[in-house]
């Protein structure tokens, strides 16, 4: 039989250094925040920040979220998409929140569909990697389907009185159906891996000078 070994040396390492910058990132509460803002209706936030502050001047910047989501609705790709808004003014913190409302209400359908269309290659790249992931998933369950169980060699015969032999071909048994029903498991959630479906842009922070 003819094994292919595949280097994923590079790919591999490439990984670590992402995760290594994106936990580099984390903060404690990090999770909990991400829950009740996906629970939640857009965050509006005002920075304290002076120099935050100073680089949004008369902007507006919105925090949109493209995502994908398995057939379970769990979600499995996602990215952000920054938008900013030029404002001719900020008013004063009595009108903020109803001035906030109307420049969301006003600018949603435009933004909105500027950041799907900004989205549209990195859709493409995601379904393609996902589907590649997939088939390459699936082909494995099969090989490892097709080959011989190491357990299925003829145990001697026993003895008249002997019943370890047929406890040992019970547990048999119940292992290969536990092996069998957890690859049809793995190949559920594979599946229901590939079956991504795209989400429609979601609007998730807003930042008001």
């Amino acid at each position: 039989m003819t094994m292919n070994s595949v280097d994923l040396r590079t790919e591999a390492a490439a990984e670590v250094r992402r995760l290594a910058s994106a936990r580099a990132l984390i903060r404690d509460g990090d999770e909990r925040a991400l829950m009740q803002l996906d629970g939640d209706a857009p965050w509006i936030a005002m920075p304290r920040r002076a120099r935050l502050k100073r680089s949004l001047g008369r902007r507006v910047c919105l925090v949109w979220r493209v995502a994908f989501e398995d057939a379970s609705g769990r979600l499995v790709e996602s990215r952000l998409v920054p938008v900013v808004l030029e404002v001719t003014r900020v008013p004063g913190k009595a009108e903020r929140r109803a001035w906030i409302r109307s420049l969301l209400r006003h600018s949603d359908g435009l933004v909105r569909a500027r950041v799907e269309a900004a989205c549209d290659e990195w859709r493409v790249a995601a379904t393609r990697v996902a589907s590649a992931f997939a088939t390459a998933r699936l082909a494995r369950e099969r090989e490892i389907a097709g080959q011989p169980s190491t357990s299925s060699r003829v145990a001697p015969q026993p003895g008249l009185f002997d019943r370890r032999a047929e406890r040992s071909r019970q547990a048999h048994t119940t292992a290969v159906a536990d092996a069998e029903q957890a690859a049809v498991e793995r190949r559920r959630a594979v599946a229901a891996y590939a079956a991504i479906a795209a989400q429609p842009a979601r609007l998730m922070l807003v930042l008001v000078p």
